[in-house]
C-alpha cells in the first residue's frame, strides 16, 4: 500500500505511514455501536423507558413500553446481529417489566382499598 500524502510504501498491517499519515481509516463504529446501540433504535428506546420507569406515576406506562419494544429490539438484533442492542433490549424488558408490574399491583391496591373504605 503506498501512502497518499508521501507516496512511500508500506505494509498492508500498518495503519500509519511514518510521515503521519493515516493509511486506513479506524473502525470505530463497532465499538460505539456496542455502547451504543443507535442502529437497533426500539432497544435503545427500550432501555432509557425502563431506566425512567422506576419515576412514580409514570413509570406504569413506561414500563409496559419498554417491556414491548425490548422484545421488538431483541427481534432486530435477531435479524440484524450488526445492529447489537441485545443488553439494552433486555434491560429494558427486565426493568420496565418489573416496574410496570410494580405500579400497576400499587395501582390495583390502592383502587381496591378505595373501594374497601367506602363499602
Amino acid at each position: 500500500m503506498y501512502c497518499p500524502k508521501c507516496g512511500a510504501q508500506n505494509n498492508d498491517s500498518n495503519l500509519k505511514c511514518p510521515c503521519g499519515q493515516l493509511l486506513k481509516p479506524v473502525e470505530t463504529d463497532n465499538a460505539l455501536a456496542t455502547m451504543v446501540p443507535y442502529k437497533n433504535v426500539p432497544a435503545l428506546v427500550a432501555y432509557y423507558l425502563g431506566v425512567f420507569s422506576a419515576i412514580p406515576c409514570i413509570g406504569l406506562f413506561l414500563g409496559i413500553a419498554a417491556f414491548i419494544l425490548g422484545f421488538k429490539g431483541l427481534k432486530v438484533s435477531k435479524e440484524r446481529p450488526e445492529a447489537k442492542g441485545r443488553v439494552h433490549a433486555w434491560i429494558g424488558i427486565l426493568v420496565g417489566g418489573f416496574f410496570g408490574l410494580l405500579y400497576l399491583a400499587a395501582t390495583i391496591l390502592v383502587v381496591i382499598g378505595s373501594v374497601r373504605a367506602r363499602g
